[in-house]
């Protein structure tokens, strides 16, 4: 009896240490300046400048980013959200975007690769449903963190194509 309470406390224990948790996207919190490239390296490039604030929501089972971003084109805002949550049976973060320009929302999943430091995210379609998303976020410094997106009109697609590039430094 006492080897099989043994074995199920090393297997819980066990399996509960590789888990994850909406805690381990903790670098996210707090108060950002963004300057995001869109259209990098090409002749449609333009930045939009502005804050992204990171917070627990709905008692700490969710991150809610919320954003504020200006056009430089033109000083059109753009407010704009990230809605996170853990979704333990499939081992992802489960991520709504929402824009208030836009009427419909994108969906994605934000797969954490600990050992290097990233999150690796995709998107079946984007919001427009004719190209499909990946993206990296790097957190090496947690001070500084480095959103990369690039999209494709087919899955297999080699021409992935980088839609942004989204530098936020943390403010407080």
């Amino acid at each position: 009896m006492q080897k099989s309470f043994f074995i199920l406390s090393f297997i819980l224990i066990s399996h509960s240490s590789f888990s994850q948790s909406i805690k381990d996207l903790g670098f996210l919190i707090g108060n950002w300046k963004v300057v995001e490239t869109i259209y990098p390296g090409t002749d449609k490039e333009y930045q939009e400048i502005g804050t992204r604030s990171c917070e627990y929501y709905l008692n700490g089972s969710f991150i809610k980013c919320e954003s504020l971003t200006v056009d430089q084109r033109n000083e059109r805002e753009r407010a704009y959200a990230y809605i996170i949550n853990y979704h333990k049976k499939e081992d992802v973060f489960l991520v709504t975007s929402l824009s208030h320009d836009f009427p419909l929302h994108g969906q994605h999943k934000w797969f954490l690769d600990k050992e290097k430091q990233r999150l690796n995210a995709i998107s079946p379609k984007n919001v427009i449903e004719d190209r499909f998303f990946r993206a990296t976020i790097s957190y090496a410094d947690k001070n500084r963190l480095v959103w990369n997106g690039w999209s494709s009109k087919f899955l297999n697609d080699k021409e992935w194509v980088q839609i942004f590039n989204d530098v936020t430094t943390k403010t407080e």
